[in-house]
């Protein structure tokens, strides 16, 4: 057979369909008989009045075919997404496999007569003795619906008269009316289809969709309203609920409910335990829910809805362990998972003796299930948030010392019994705002000075700021006066940001006493001493360079006459810083302020600490010839003295000892605070390092560091501390454990006048 057989075969069909037809009617064919166009006339009252539109698409074609005697057959096309299927057949006497072919079909725009009308708007009319199979000349041979086409010009009979006509509403087209006449009835009232009719069968058709269209639109909002209703059901049961028993037992029978005739489940994800816990359950018999009580999640019915988070919606099956179900008559499942953002709280499962894939409305249910998967996350985050409140409560409130929460505004939130003792409170102000809290405390410095707003505790760990043993002065109503050690912190929030502070306080009244007591203790036995200590120690340099003068001098005498002068030196040192502490806490110690060349100044001092030094290297850097600042040379002396010497004690033997000095531009960020250009003083030794938990401490009266095994008394770092701040800069220390510290201080070029001296308080 050649190429073009199979055309020239449609072209003989063609001629032949044409050739045979009927006589042609007149140039002007009768209308349709007034009796047919009133039954169009009733059937589209009808319809119109119809608002389920199931109810339309199933009735409308059997309607038309009892109304029309011209009309034996018809099916009715619905698009569905740009495909027509059938959705009712009426009068083809089909076989039923044929029967079933046709229901499972879906035409293309333009394939068969039905596709024709949809692909070109208007209506399509067909006279053929060949059969059906002449109306579907477009539908290739390798089309699904080929099979479909060939049955249908088999079994139905060779005359026929096809109508197509589409149902079009506005600008959108709902599906095709395809009418057949089959050939006579034998009735008196019978006639056949013409072109003439078409007009008046389009009209009905336009008629048809407008019905249907609101039809659509009516039972859309019938769902809507169904959807609202449920929805506001679910939420009013989530809102009122108690805890979350009561949460998941009140959602699952307004979601049962929305079903009749269906039972159900609700079951909760234990992601610790991977598992799912029966949480309720409506109408099921006992053994369903001892089934349910427990599942692993791997060998839940419903594991994919939890893995994949879709819902499911099938018949029951034994594989899948859901025999004990069928057994009470139920036949088919649908299981929602219950979302919360992207993770499955739980599962709902309905159960029924219906087809719930049909009556189960998905877009009903997801939206519900979502907020349930929400709520029961919420009820869970407030029980765990409640259960952490509760065990920092019972923290708190078992710590001796006084606890004190605050909010990022600095008002309190939280506070122990401890501290109410502390206070002299029966209960403290919360809410309270910060500028308050300096008089309603009577909050004073160690010197009896009112405390500016950034001094309070709070506003420094607002600040961002660490401290510990931070003492004031806190007055009572009789006027007695009691010294607390306050320590804070800031609270951060996940992005790092301040959302509120801690402070821990207590009474350190006596050991104030006590501290002070000592203090004046050793300031006047180191008073005492340094007299006699003098003495002993120009003594102990004579006889040593006596014995050096002689010609026969003993090596053993020498060197004990080196460690007497040595020691005597070191126990004079210490008695001097003793002697600096009580004048700084006296408010008698003053500056004595001249123009000193740094880079000189360090350069003496290297040239002292050098003996001591040993195999280690001492190393200066700086960036200027002259380096020219306003200071007491003495006391910066004693502050390089007392930080090269900590290098040296501290470092590894032949290990390098670094001094660097820089100029500070007054717009860096060193040189704040100083109020103009400064000079910055790095001394770097390669030891162990510092411990993070120990730097806080390090500038502290008497402090010294665990591991140390040096001699002295913890003063050095202080004095240091105090000289360095009394000329207006800062020190501090930069260090990473095994590698190395750095201890750094800033100075102003030109002194302020009449500088005040730092009182003698331990801040943090």
């Amino acid at each position: 057979m050649t190429e073009r057989e199979p055309t020239r075969r449609r072209e003989r069909r063609t001629r032949a369909a044409k050739t045979a037809s009927p006589p042609q009617p007149p140039s002007t064919p009768p209308p349709m008989m007034t009796d047919q166009v009133s039954s169009l006339l009733q059937l589209s009252s009808y319809l119109v009045a119809v608002l389920d539109p199931q109810e339309i698409q199933a009735g409308l074609v059997a309607h038309l075919v009892e109304a029309l005697p011209s009309v034996q057959a018809g099916i009715l096309w619905i698009n569905h997404n740009g495909r027509l299927r059938p959705n009712s057949v009426a009068g083809l006497p089909l076989a039923p496999q044929t029967a079933q072919l046709l229901a499972a079909s879906s035409l293309r725009s333009g394939e068969g007569i039905a596709g024709l009308a949809f692909q070109r708007l208007e209506p399509q009319f067909v006279e053929t003795p060949l059969g059906y199979r002449a109306t579907s000349e477009q539908v290739a041979v390798t089309s699904p619906n080929a099979a479909l086409f060939q049955q249908l010009g088999e079994q139905l009979p060779r005359n026929l008269t096809v109508v197509a006509v589409p149902l079009r509403v506005g600008v959108e087209t709902l599906g095709v009316l395809e009418l057949l006449n089959l050939g006579p009835t034998g009735e008196a009232s019978w006639r056949p289809l013409e072109r003439a009719d078409l007009p008046v069968l389009q009209t009905f058709a336009n008629l048809v969709a407008s019905a249907l269209k609101n039809a659509q639109l009516y039972a859309e909002t019938q769902r809507s309203e169904r959807r609202l209703k449920a929805f506001d059901a679910v939420v009013t049961a989530i809102s009122t609920a108690a805890d979350l028993d009561d949460l998941v037992r009140s959602v699952l029978d307004v979601v049962v409910n929305l079903l009749p005739g269906s039972r159900g489940a609700l079951l909760l994800r234990e992601p610790a335990l991977d598992r799912l816990d029966l949480a309720a359950q409506h109408g099921l018999p006992p053994d369903c829910i001892e089934a349910l009580r427990h599942l692993p999640m791997a060998e839940a019915p419903f594991a994919e809805v939890v893995h994949y988070g879709q819902p499911m919606l099938r018949p029951l099956l034994e594989e899948r362990g859901e025999g004990v179900f069928l057994a009470h008559g139920l036949n088919s499942c649908a299981y929602f998972p219950l979302l919360a953002g992207g993770t499955v709280a739980g599962v709902l499962a309905l159960y029924s003796d219906c087809d719930l894939s049909r009556h189960a409305d998905k877009e009903m249910l997801m939206p519900i299930c979502n907020q349930v998967g929400f709520a029961i996350a919420n009820v869970r985050l407030y029980a765990d948030s409640q259960s952490e409140r509760r065990k920092l409560n019972t923290v708190i409130a078992s710590i001796a010392e006084g606890v004190l929460l605050c909010d990022a505004r600095g008002r309190l939130t939280m506070a122990n019994d401890a501290a109410l003792s502390l206070l002299r409170l029966d209960s403290l102000p919360f809410e309270q705002p910060l500028a308050e809290m300096p008089d309603f405390y009577r909050m004073r410095d160690m010197e009896g000075r009112r405390l500016s707003l950034e001094q309070l505790p709070f506003a420094r760990a607002l600040a961002g700021e660490v401290f510990q043993d931070y003492r004031l002065i806190l007055r009572g109503a009789s006027g007695d006066e009691t010294v607390m050690s306050f320590s804070g912190a800031p609270t951060r929030a996940d992005d790092s940001t301040i959302e509120g502070a801690v402070v821990v306080f207590r009474d350190v009244t006596t050991s104030q006493k006590l501290e002070r007591a000592k203090d004046e203790f050793l300031a006047v036995a180191a008073h005492e001493l340094r007299s006699p200590l003098a003495a002993v120690r120009s003594y102990a340099d004579l006889l040593l360079r006596r014995e050096q003068q002689r010609s026969e001098a003993d090596p053993r005498d020498l060197h004990g006459l080196t460690i007497l002068s040595q020691q005597v030196t070191h126990m004079l040192r210490m008695v001097d810083n003793l002697l600096d502490v009580s004048r700084i806490d006296a408010g008698q110690l003053d500056l004595q302020i001249q123009r000193v060349n740094l880079l000189h100044l360090v350069t003496q001092v290297l040239d002292q600490q050098r003996p001591a030094a040993g195999n280690r290297t001492l190393v200066l850097l700086h960036d200027a010839e002259d380096l020219v600042v306003e200071c007491d040379s003495l006391r910066i002396r004693q502050v390089l003295t007392n930080l090269i010497g900590n290098a040296i004690k501290y470092s590894p033997a032949e290990s390098e000892i670094t001094v660097s000095l820089r100029l500070l531009d007054a717009e860096s960020d060193e040189a704040r605070g100083l109020g103009g250009p400064g000079v910055l003083v790095r001394v770097t030794n390669q030891g162990a390092g510092i411990p993070p938990e120990q730097q806080t401490r390090l500038f502290q009266r008497y402090y010294r560091a665990r591991n140390s095994r040096a001699e002295g008394l913890g003063l050095g770092l202080y004095l240091s501390r105090q000289f360095v701040q009394m000329h207006g800069g800062r020190i501090w220390v930069e260090s990473v454990e095994d590698a190395g510290s750095s201890f750094v201080f800033t100075l102003p070029l030109q002194q302020k006048p009449a500088r005040e001296a730092p009182g003698g308080q331990n801040g943090g």
